[in-house]
């Protein structure tokens, strides 16, 4: 007889690796079904790294409640399994008077959603911190939290590490269908049929479809492009923290960062999408990422970059997650995740874990685990690391884009 498991995760980007780490780590029998032949490989290996502490999502929105559960958490796991992260802060940055008038009400924002430390600094104290700056700056806030990690060995970490408490993780497995049992649900898949107790969907940018199968239908996925244009190392030097720009509608805007291993990145932009499949990047709209790199940092005229990405989020039609429980189908949604998914990894499966437990009453099979213990990483160039006796394949550009000697400096 098939084993049954307490909780299949359906998606290994982020959320799915961390739902999974979460779910084995408190004794739960696990089972982490990814339909690609890797893990992290769609919005997940297309973000930009960056730890975000909540300063500017809505107050009462699911977003930050989860922001603020991962942001402090996030840094033990890292300290615990030897991941490469920098505190960099990051600077909002205000180019023109009207953009300078934004920067009081962003800081009140931050403050009520409990980012404190927050503070509007001089522009004598901008050019001191940011001497690499084009000197045409109106005002600015400092963000000191900001944070960026290597994403791709995070959420291989997590999911490495539920991999080795016992949670089974299977890749080029597609859900094709979704039965209703007495007990949870059978799952039909490429790869054969897989019984839960409790399923949890992490589809991403195919969250709606897999709550289809189930005959549910909580959101639409409108996916939305972001590029990146990505500079060398050497030019690290020029910006010590993240620069981000005031935000709109849309969301952060087109940030000039610098990755855990040093690259430049300019991105990412925010457009409209006809396929959830990663799409190419343009030459028009990377050449306009470049000159926007230029005139905010001119130091990065006539440097060329040295590579382009792009990353599809999972959008909706809210802003906000959508986390609901829907106990008499022994279901969990997880989706429209847009942009925050490293950030609010944590605290989605902290969620997500309280509601298996409350709404859906089932206790974990085995036994507590939440100790952290550090990763025995080997780099394999050009694009594998093997974890243990595990092997997996590089997919995040970011992590890609750093040496191998870089790498293992850092592990």
């Amino acid at each position: 007889m098939a084993d049954v498991f307490d909780v299949i995760v359906v998606g290994g980007g982020i959320v799915g690796c961390a739902v999974v780490w979460e779910m084995t780590s408190h004794g739960y029998k696990c089972l982490l079904l990814e339909k690609n032949e890797d893990l992290v490989s769609e919005a997940s290996s297309g973000n930009s790294g960056m730890l975000h502490t909540g300063f500017d999502a809505a107050t009462d929105s699911l977003e930050l409640q989860c922001i603020r559960h991962t942001f402090p958490r996030m840094f033990d796991v890292m300290k615990g399994f030897g991941l490469p992260y920098k505190q960099i802060g990051a600077t909002m940055v205000a180019w023109t008077p009207e953009q300078a008038a934004e920067i009081p009400v962003i800081a009140e924002k931050s403050r009520i959603a409990g980012i404190s430390s927050c503070v509007e600094v001089s522009l004598s104290e901008l050019y001191s911190r940011e001497p690499g700056l084009s000197k045409h700056a109106q005002g600015a806030l400092w963000i000191p939290g900001e944070t960026v990690v290597d994403p791709w060995l995070t959420a291989i970490s997590l999911a490495h590490d539920a991999r080795r408490k016992g949670a089974m993780i299977k890749t080029d497995t597609l859900v094709q269908s979704v039965c209703k049992t007495q007990s949870g649900n059978q799952l039909i898949t490429s790869r054969g049929q897989f019984t839960g107790s409790v399923v949890i969907n992490c589809g991403g940018l195919y969250g709606d479809v897999v709550d289809k199968l189930a005959g549910l239908q909580h959101f639409s996925i409108a996916p939305k492009k972001g590029q990146y244009a990505v500079y060398p190392q050497k030019m690290g030097h020029l910006i010590n923290s993240s620069i981000l720009p005031i935000p709109t509608s849309k969301g952060k805007g087109e940030i000039i960062f610098k990755t855990v291993y040093g690259n430049v990145i300019v991105g990412p932009t925010f457009e409209e999408s006809d396929t959830r499949r990663r799409p190419v990047t343009d030459s028009g709209t990377i050449q306009r990422l470049v000159r926007l790199g230029e005139t905010c940092v001119p130091g990065l005229r006539g440097c060329p970059i040295v590579n382009t990405y792009t990353g599809v989020r999972p959008a909706t039609q809210t802003k906000d997650y959508h986390i609901h429980s829907i106990p008499e189908r022994c279901w969990v949604t997880v989706g429209g995740i847009r942009s925050t998914g490293l950030s609010g990894s944590l605290g989605i499966a902290d969620k997500v874990r309280h509601l298996v437990l409350d709404h859906h009453k089932l206790e974990p099979s085995g036994s507590k685990n939440t100790k952290l213990e550090k990763m025995n990483i080997k780099i394999s160039p050009p694009s594998h690391a093997l974890f243990d006796d595990v092997m997996y394949t590089v997919t995040h550009p970011i992590t890609l884009a750093g040496t191998c000697q870089k790498l293992d400096s850092h592990l």
